[in-house]
């Protein structure tokens, strides 16, 4: 990507230059009308950035040139200002939006968002849930929609509506994910808007959380604040002005991606504290944080619940001889038939070195031996990096409502894997809580 920077101070230039080039942009920079028309005429640019003051005349000048210029009359422009007061619609020219020149970092941090709000693909872009049975209005809504980019799912009733809501279970910045829903309220079946609205907030996931607008000709206040209190964000009146309708969206879109994408940075932390970055299984601090909630659940709710030790035979002779980059591949392949082995609802950790734990709920003590002989038969199969590999596992379970912690399920299981060891290597023993 290419930006163009027009700025008659040095120290803002740089700082621009290397806020644009972190976004992964090549830059070109001036400091005056001339040049700037120069760059304007010779190069297609992503984004171009102008001072209001330029050593030639003023930025408003060279923007309008932009504006009329065959290449760069829809490309973005950043407008840079002293003025604290000035804002984008008091300009008789089109920029896209202004930075007031404060502090290197509040104005680094206005670049990014800029970039996002105007470049990032995923902000012009969505998947709309809209409910609407008046035939006129809907054609008329839809058809603004669509111009714009946004894929729209048209339902004439909330139960239908309701129905396709629930079978996509992805949410957030997930590209199936509905990221807006709009309804009618007063539909001509059973369920009416207000209803979609409370569906929607019952989801207890990201998908809970969508914007919702409000499509109505009734403006009495006492109905609105009801439908703000029960989980409205913006109201459109009828009849619907498209301008109103896509600046509505589209601020409630915006709004809806960016903390997507704090979700995601959140998620990813998440995942770097809580999973072994090599085999992709739980680290033993999650292990240890959530099996006494995994098993006290289990307890209470009086179902049968069994651990698995796996300790993988003779590993340090695999560093020893081959070293320890093929014992790398060695763990990551085991963490991979692991996660792949048990349930979503199973726990699969690497405690430490070569040793593996996995909880399974609901999982009686001979499934949990069936299962354990299954991994064994798996991993003797693997053949990781064409090497012979077997394993001990130790098993052991806690029936429904059992009484027992991790501790003594661990210290069981653990005895297992020694029996195992001691009795040859390469088989399952089962040992009962004590």
């Amino acid at each position: 990507m290419r930006a163009l920077i027009i700025e008659n101070n040095q120290a803002y230039r740089d700082l621009l230059t290397h806020t644009l080039a972190q976004q992964g942009f090549t830059t070109d920079s001036g400091d005056s009308i001339e040049s700037a028309r120069l760059y304007a005429d010779a190069e297609p640019y992503d984004i171009i950035c102008v001072n209001q003051d330029l050593e030639d005349g003023a930025g408003e000048v060279f923007v309008a040139y932009c504006n009329q210029h065959q290449r760069h009359r829809d490309t973005p422009i950043l407008f840079l200002t002293e003025n604290r007061d000035l804002r984008a619609e008091d300009l008789t020219v089109r920029v896209d939006g202004v930075i007031h020149e404060l502090s290197e970092h509040q104005i680094g941090d206005q670049i990014v968002h800029f970039i996002d709000l105007h470049l990032d693909p995923v902000f012009h872009e969505g998947r709309i849930l809209f409910v609407e049975d008046d035939a006129e209005v809907a054609a008329d809504i839809l058809g603004e929609l669509k111009k714009t980019g946004y894929q729209v799912s048209h339902f004439t009733s909330v139960e239908a509506a309701r129905l396709e809501f629930d079978t996509v279970t992805v949410y957030g910045s997930h590209a199936e994910a509905y990221d807006l829903a709009i309804t009618g309220l007063d539909l001509d079946g059973k369920l009416k808007g207000e209803d979609l609205v409370s569906f929607i907030r019952s989801y207890e996931d990201g998908r809970g959380f969508i914007p919702i607008i409000a499509v109505t000709g009734d403006n009495n206040d006492k109905r609105r604040i009801a439908l703000y209190q029960l989980g409205v964000n913006d109201f459109l009146p009828k009849p619907v002005l498209h301008q109103e309708l896509l600046v509505r969206i589209g601020n409630l879109m915006t709004n809806k991606r960016l903390l997507d994408k704090v979700h995601d940075i959140r998620r990813e932390l998440f995942a770097m504290a809580t999973i072994d970055k090599l085999t992709g299984c739980h680290n033993r601090h999650s292990l240890m944080q959530y099996s006494e909630k995994f098993i006290s659940t289990a307890r209470r709710h009086e179902y049968p619940v069994s651990l698995l030790v796996i300790d993988l035979d003779h590993f340090k002779a695999i560093n020893d001889n081959h070293g320890h980059a093929v014992g790398d591949v060695v763990l990551e392949q085991t963490g991979a038939l692991l996660n792949a082995s048990f349930r979503e609802g199973d726990l699969v950790a690497r405690y430490g070195g070569e040793e593996f734990v996995v909880l399974m709920t609901h999982c009686n003590a001979k499934d949990a031996r069936n299962k354990a002989e299954e991994l064994r038969e798996a991993i003797e199969n693997m053949k990781p990096n064409g090497l012979d590999l077997t394993t001990c596992i130790g098993v052991t379970s806690l029936e429904g409502g059992a009484k027992g912690d991790f501790e003594a399920m661990f210290h069981a299981a653990d005895e297992g894997v020694y029996a195992a060891k001691e009795g040859g290597r390469n088989r399952v023993v089962y040992v009962a809580v004590a």
